[in-house]
This record gives C-alpha cells, structure tokens and sequence, in this order.
C-alpha cells in the first residue's frame, strides 16, 4: 500500500514517486472485495490514493498521475506528476482557499476559488467540498430522490439497491457520479469519481489502491511556500 510522501524538497520527492511507482509494478496486489448485497456504512475520515487524472475545459484537455490526500472536513491535496515521475503541479485546498504550486516556474498562486479565471479546468476542482459531502443516513434509500441540504439547497441523490450513492445533481446543475465501489477497511468507497460543473468543466479521479481512515500528518495538507514566488490565484492561466 502506497503512502502519500510529505514533499519538503521536489527532488527528493521525485526519488520517492518513483520509487513507488517501480514497487507497485513489481508487487503482486490482490483485488479489493466488491461490496455485498449488504454494504458498509463507515464514513471517510482521511484518504490518501494514487489517481489517474482526467481534466476537460472549453476543448482543452489535461490528465495524468498523481497523489490525492483528503481529510475531513475540508483539507485536499492534490499532486499531479509527469510520465517521469517529477511533480507538474500540486493543489491545495482548506475550506474555499486554493493554493496551486507549479515548482518548474517557482511560483504559487493563492486565493479563493471564485477567483480562478473563467474556463479554466481547476473550477470544477470546487465542486470537491460537495463531492465530499456525505447524505443523511435515512436518505439512503434505493432509486432518485429530491433532497435539501442543510443550507436549504435543492439537490437530486441517486442510490443503487444497496443503499450506495451513484450520483448527485444540485440545483446549479452541477454532477457528480460516483463508480464501482469496493470494501475500504469497513468503509464502501468508489473506484471512480467524475465531477462536472454547469460549465461543463469535468474532473475525472480513478483510485488505485486507497488507504481509508489512517492517521495523516498535518504538514501532508499544509503547502510549502519556501522559495516560490507567490501570485494571485486570478493570474493562474493553467499549465
């Protein structure tokens, strides 16, 4: 089981990825048991998993792989890597502050998601706090059903017969789907995620092998700002 590095220095990060990656193409990995007619109810509390990538805006397209950490309730992040294993981007996310770090150009770009730049494939990466969101347990109820949130707002839960969400759709009109779920250390969680804004900007998550509900160390979630430049999140214009 591959666990999530904390990057102090990119190239001794780099080493690391690709160390990882060699094991696990080595190692022999039994598959993760589907989930029964009766499937597990236990929440996620931290994530950290391998991802492949998939991102789509106004005909441009991005994807890759890389590493995910999530903890509840609010803290991501997200490092996208090169075929060679050297790390793209990385994306850091507490409550509605984005931080994208892009350590070939030395520079991070901070602020609040409202002010990425229109068409630009990270929005949909603010649809994450909602993907997150779990549904009360008595909504959990086999077929499509109208919904309100605690805030008051309209949204649409899909579930298959075992009580497992398949997707979401709010009154923005902005989706989630959620895919082949499997048994995550008592905890029913998907193999796939796909999220799309009303935009139409998607975010596509395949997960290889996640570590659900192990301790993650705060500085996992905490940008490292050492010898960047920092800019405004509205000058990010993507990769």
């Amino acid at each position: 089981m591959s666990r999530f590095p904390i990057q102090r220095r990119a190239v001794r990060f780099a080493l690391t990825i690709a160390t990882i990656f060699i094991l696990s193409a080595c190692a022999t990995t039994p598959k993760p048991a589907s989930i029964p007619s009766t499937a597990p109810k236990g929440a996620v509390q931290t994530l950290q998993s391998e991802v492949t990538l998939s991102l789509k805006s106004a005909g441009k397209s991005m994807g890759g792989r890389g590493y995910l950490a999530f903890r509840q309730p609010d803290r991501f992040h997200l490092v996208v890597l090169s075929p060679f294993g050297t790390t793209v981007m990385e994306i850091y996310l507490s409550g509605d502050r984005i931080t994208c770090l892009v350590p070939s150009r030395q520079t991070a770009y901070q602020g609040n998601l409202s002010e990425l730049p229109d068409r630009n494939a990270l929005r949909a990466w603010g649809l994450v706090h909602w993907v997150v969101d779990q549904p009360p347990a008595d909504a959990a109820v086999p077929g499509t059903h109208e919904y309100l949130t605690s805030d008051g707002k309209r949204e649409i839960l899909s579930f298959d017969e075992r009580g497992l969400l398949t997707g979401k759709i709010n009154a923005d009109g902005d989706r989630v789907a959620y895919g082949e779920y499997h048994d995550r250390n008592g905890v029913a969680f998907p193999s796939t995620i796909v999220m799309a804004n009303s935009r139409g900007d998607t975010v596509k998550m395949l997960f290889s092998e996640p570590d659900i509900n192990t301790p993650l160390d705060d500085a996992v979630l905490t940008p490292n700002l050492d010898g960047m430049e920092t800019l405004p999140l509205s000058e990010f214009k993507g990769m």
